[in-house]
């Protein structure tokens, strides 16, 4: 059996954006979860600091997180969001039990 790619995601908004950028980011849940090697995608938004979103995302592959990536509503995403947001961190892994 072929592993997937296990990609978590922590994106911060700007004080101030933090409503902007949530709106924002939820758009992009509907649109990857119909895209091709899509397992799963979730979103997820901290307790303690309400300006800061996790992704925990599944993907068949590598190849599979690229399309995504590059597709229009990621790259729309990337050019309205950019001055809502302060940090991106992305980390990959592999599912070992």
């Amino acid at each position: 059996m072929k592993e997937k790619l296990v990609v978590v995601a922590v994106v911060i908004a700007h004080q101030g954006k933090e409503d902007l950028l949530r709106d924002g980011l939820m758009e992009l849940v509907s649109i990857a979860r119909t895209e091709p090697g899509f397992i799963q995608y979730d979103l997820h938004v901290s307790l303690e600091r309400p300006g800061e979103f996790l992704f925990y995302e599944i993907w068949d592959d590598e190849q599979s997180l690229d399309l995504h990536n590059n597709t229009e509503s990621m790259k729309a995403f990337g050019a309205k969001a950019g001055q809502w947001i302060q940090s991106v961190t992305l980390n990959k892994y592999r599912h070992i039990s």
